[in-house]
């Protein structure tokens, strides 16, 4: 806490103006929670993004969003605060501590993990070139094409399934 009271992240935070742009489906971020740990925070960005516009970044915890606190919100009320708006968002994000590491935001992996390296070899630095032991996230897919392949996905309701009068009274006549 600073002599005035207010905390240390308050003047690391950045307030970051998001607006949707005709050109580009949607912000471009992932918003993730962790279970365990309290806070809601930005996943994956997609490049050329209105939020990689707005300057948010992979790992930034989000504090406030449209002008109201998101202490003990869950992430559907977040979600919800972020759509308030039609066109932009506001939010005042804090980037995470230096040596803090990540929130665990990382997809599940889509295919088996290749095995490890052996003990004597050396890990070969990142193609963003931060160092090999740097967390780093492994999304596989972008804001937009996860939107994209959720809408192909049909859902299935067994209660909309036609079925004529046979068939129920077959059920009935099994109980």
């Amino acid at each position: 806490m600073s002599a005035n009271g207010t905390a240390a992240t308050a003047a690391e935070s950045r307030l970051c103006h998001v607006r949707k742009s005709p050109d580009f489906d949607g912000y471009g971020f992932n918003l993730h929670a962790e279970k365990g740990k309290p806070g809601q925070y930005i996943g994956k960005v997609d490049e050329g993004s209105p939020a990689e516009k707005a300057g948010l970044r992979r790992g930034d915890r989000i504090l406030e969003v449209n002008g109201h606190s998101i202490a003990g919100e869950t992430h559907k009320q977040v979600v919800a605060r972020i759509k308030q708006r039609p066109d932009d968002a506001e939010l005042l994000v804090v980037a995470p501590a230096p040596g803090d590491p990540l929130p665990d935001l990382e997809a599940p992996p889509a295919a088996p993990a290749s095995p490890p390296p052996a003990r004597d070899a050396q890990p070969a630095p990142a193609a963003d070139g931060s160092p090999p032991d740097a967390p780093r996230l492994n999304l596989h897919m972008t804001a937009a094409e996860m939107r994209a392949h959720l809408a192909t996905k049909k859902k299935f309701d067994p209660k909309k399934v036609p079925m004529d009068l046979k068939s129920k009274f077959d059920i009935v006549k099994k109980l």
